[in-house]
């Protein structure tokens, strides 16, 4: 009898606790979900693309991201994201053959189809982020989020950062379950990544990474890469060092993930406003990069968002400077194979940009391919653009 009084009393007591700690926790929640932040962003683009083999086009899409994050519960915040993609146009350009592409492949690629969806959504505390998610790693040349393109790159994943546990020291990681591409495709894949940043050297800083991807849809093609990264400045003099080496990883062959290295070496000087670099990036044959922001390296036209049987040699020179409230860069590569020295062709990059207010930015870019003695990059191609871009 006084067993149950006992259980009774305890019951009782837990109860009475439990009730007088719901609204507590329920007006933290409240609160949490009161004090978010919504944010507004849109960017409106003219495209213009003319391939020699098929019919010159233009897209006029906008892109309309909304988004709202949480205000702190216990350590932890929500974000939820929404994304639209819509073509303001005529619509008779080849948005691509897959996902959410229209299919017309009769005229030049623009690789932004319409679309509607939830771009990231996930839950955040104590350095972890679970759900699916944007990733940029370090350049992003090997992870990142394809920003250039409409339709953001995203990723189911569990990630972690860390800038503050050692003081100069920055560490990422993140486990991917699943790429959602840029024209709404999933892949499912099991990929491993890490990278590590260290900036305590006054002229350097210096980037180490592992990433290891597993194609389930197609196993002999998983791979790994391990690599590092120095870049800095001595005075006016910039530089930047990469290395990376490809082997096969978990069920991947030699014939799907052959033995590869990739290299990267600039070198550069500010004078004053303008700053001019030298760069030869090099990818060794089968040497590939999926899951990078592909429009940012080896020329605009995008004549090279996979790595040609015989390698790629990219020799180029940029000048970018300041002047009036002006942005402007011109960049000029020769396309190299890596195994052969064979000549995929030339190109030459134009942008200049300006910000109009704190949240709105105008940008034209140009470029153009002149296509050389190699078969599939003889064609000669041209491409142009005007953005209007505003966060709110």
């Amino acid at each position: 009898m006084r067993k149950s009084l006992l259980a009774s009393a305890l019951a009782l007591a837990s109860a009475s606790g439990l009730a007088s700690a719901l609204p507590a926790e329920m007006d933290a929640l409240h609160e949490a979900i009161h004090n978010g932040k919504a944010t507004l962003d849109l960017r409106l683009r003219a495209e213009y693309v003319d391939y020699e083999t098929t019919r010159e086009t233009d897209a006029e899409t906008l892109r309309t991201v909304l988004g709202y994050q949480t205000g702190d519960y216990h350590g932890l915040k929500a974000f939820l994201e929404f994304e639209n993609v819509s073509s303001l146009g005529n619509g008779e350009y080849n948005s691509g053959t897959t996902g959410y592409g229209n299919n017309n492949v009769g005229y030049g690629l623009i690789a932004d189809p319409a679309l509607t969806q939830v771009n990231q959504s996930y839950l955040e505390g104590y350095g972890f982020r679970a759900g699916r998610q944007k990733l940029v790693y370090d350049n992003a040349r090997f992870v990142g989020d394809v920003g250039w393109r409409q339709n953001d790159q995203t990723f189911d994943a569990v990630s972690f950062s860390n800038n503050t546990a050692v003081p100069d020291l920055a560490l990422n990681a993140a486990y991917l379950s699943r790429v959602h591409n840029i024209y709404g495709v999933t892949r499912i894949v099991e990929a491993p990544l890490a990278t590590i940043r260290y900036s305590a050297f006054p002229q350097a800083k210096v980037s180490a990474f592992y990433y290891a991807i597993e194609e389930k849809s197609a196993p002999t093609t998983s791979w790994q890469h391990a690599g590092a990264r120095v870049d800095g400045a001595i005075a006016n003099f910039l530089y930047e060092i990469s290395f990376a080496d490809q082997t096969d990883y978990a069920d991947g062959t030699a014939a799907g993930a052959p033995d590869a290295s990739y290299t990267d070496l600039q070198l550069g000087y500010k004078f004053g406003p303008v700053t001019v670099k030298a760069q030869q990036e090099v990818l060794e044959k089968g040497f590939k990069t999926p899951l990078a922001t592909l429009h940012a390296f080896n020329g605009w036209a995008d004549r090279f968002l996979t790595t040609p049987a015989n390698g790629l040699e990219d020799t180029n020179l940029k000048v970018m400077a300041t002047a009036a409230g002006f942005r402007f860069t011109l960049a000029a590569h020769d396309f190299r194979a890596e195994a052969t020295d064979d000549k995929y062709g030339e190109e030459v990059d134009f942008a200049v940009g300006r910000d109009l207010s704190p949240k709105m930015n105008l940008l034209l870019k140009f470029a153009e391919f002149n296509g050389g003695s190699v078969a599939g990059y003889t064609n000669d191609t041209r491409k142009a653009w005007l953005q209007l871009t505003c966060k709110l």
